[in-house]
């Protein structure tokens, strides 16, 4: 079968899910390989086929833990079977954001989104931990880092890991890929991996470094989503602007090696 092992197959055949007749690979998934599989009586399931150096064992528990709470509230797909290389789960058919015709504001409806993610219990993921991300980064490339930079992106995140309150769940990832508009026209989130326990601004700040807002947009999605949470929020709206242009430089700065460690070139 294209693009599957024999041990993946085996493994199919343990969770006793029927033949497996076709595989197509999810191109715009970055982190891990992830196939849409359809097995006999037309059913079909979501593989991936996980990235063991972006990610320990205990992370992926941890996303697990998050993803089936995050399930039980509709707000993505249900985990059929995991193993420490693999995991399948539901599929639901539709469009990410980035291919789905959408009339309402992007920004305004990732907003909603990050704010739906941060009612959620926060009690699972792994709380905030820029620094080490950071160093764990640069164990990972094999290639010279500006050591000034480095030491400069370390103190703030530092600084960040220090100060944040680390009482909301954050999805970590938020990008256009990582929301469908199911054909039934809900909205589900995707891919847990990065979730972590942190602050507003954490999440706010990585959408619109992953996204690649310009310095407008970003401004108007954290304006939308102070306008739906305010009243859960300590903060003024400056103040959640400059905490979020804090972490925002942080998160250019781990994208940068993080793209180096794992894209191809």
């Amino acid at each position: 079968m294209l693009n599957i092992t024999t041990d993946e197959l085996s493994w199919f055949s343990e969770l006793k899910i029927g033949r497996l007749l076709k595989s197509e690979q999810i191109t715009h998934a970055l982190t891990n390989q992830v196939f849409l599989l359809t097995f006999e009586n037309n059913l079909q399931y979501i593989f991936k086929r996980l990235n063991l150096k972006a990610r320990s064992v205990e992370d992926r528990k941890r996303e697990l833990a998050v993803q089936k709470t995050a399930a039980e509230k509709g707000l993505t797909a249900k985990v059929i079977a995991v193993c420490d290389a693999y995991k399948l789960q539901e599929y639901i058919p539709g469009q990410v954001l980035s291919h789905a015709l959408v009339k309402q504001n992007i920004l305004e409806l990732l907003a909603r989104q990050l704010q739906r993610i941060h009612q959620l219990p926060a009690g699972s993921a792994q709380p905030q931990q820029l620094v080490y991300e950071l160093n764990l980064l640069k164990k990972q490339l094999n290639k010279p880092v500006d050591n000034n930079k480095f030491a400069q992106m370390l103190r703030l995140a530092d600084r960040l890991d220090k100060s944040s309150s680390r009482d909301i769940l954050c999805h970590g990832d938020l990008s256009v890929n990582n929301v469908l508009i199911s054909d039934q026209q809900q909205i589900m989130i995707l891919d847990w991996e990065y979730a972590v326990t942190a602050c507003a601004a954490y999440d706010l700040a990585f959408c619109s470094c992953i996204n690649e807002f310009n310095a407008a947009q970003r401004e108007q999605l954290i304006e939308h989503y102070y306008c739906l949470n305010q009243e859960n929020l300590t903060q003024s709206l400056k103040q959640l602007k400059d905490e979020c242009a804090l972490y925002f430089t942080v998160f250019v700065y781990i994208n940068e090696l993080w793209a180096l460690c794992f894209l191809p070139e």
